[in-house]
């Protein structure tokens, strides 16, 4: 063998890096979104049924006042701030796991392609963080990209 060709069965396996963040991605968009839908769905529900058979419910009674009304007053507005208190919870963990899923395709990618993980850690430690702005000699701004 030459020392210009190489053996093929040493190259890493063709993977799609990018087609697998992108259904990464798009596994998080979906549970984003029903995550959103079925909470919205319980917040109309909660704001306009009990309005909607105001009559046919105003026997019932809670906290001693007609069901109806202790909803238009201040009960669909407690639900409401329970909804947005489980959306936050529940969309932490989405994020988590998206995180999560994310890196380990970074570090498979990484391991696949032979590099060391003292060599990457600058990268992934920019990658994460915030643009840091600086000024040049001349006082003008610059900041640094997203990579």
């Amino acid at each position: 063998m030459s020392t210009g060709s190489v053996d093929p069965t040493s190259l890493p396996p063709d993977i799609d890096w990018h087609g697998a963040a992108a259904a990464i991605a798009a596994h998080h968009w979906r549970r984003t979104l029903w995550l959103v839908a079925v909470l919205m769905v319980i917040g109309f529900a909660v704001t306009f049924v009990p309005q909607f058979w105001a009559r046919e419910w105003a026997s019932m009674r809670f906290a001693g006042w007609p069901l109806p009304f202790y909803m238009g007053a201040q009960g669909a507005i407690l639900i409401d701030i329970g909804l947005i208190v489980i959306y936050a919870l529940v969309q932490r963990r989405n994020d988590a796991r998206y995180r999560s899923a994310l890196q380990a395709l970074r570090d498979e990618r990484r391991d696949c392609l032979g590099l060391s993980g003292e060599a990457s850690a600058p990268e992934i430690a920019s990658g994460t963080s915030r643009g840091t702005v600086s000024r040049s000699a001349s006082g003008a701004v610059s900041a640094q990209t997203y990579r």
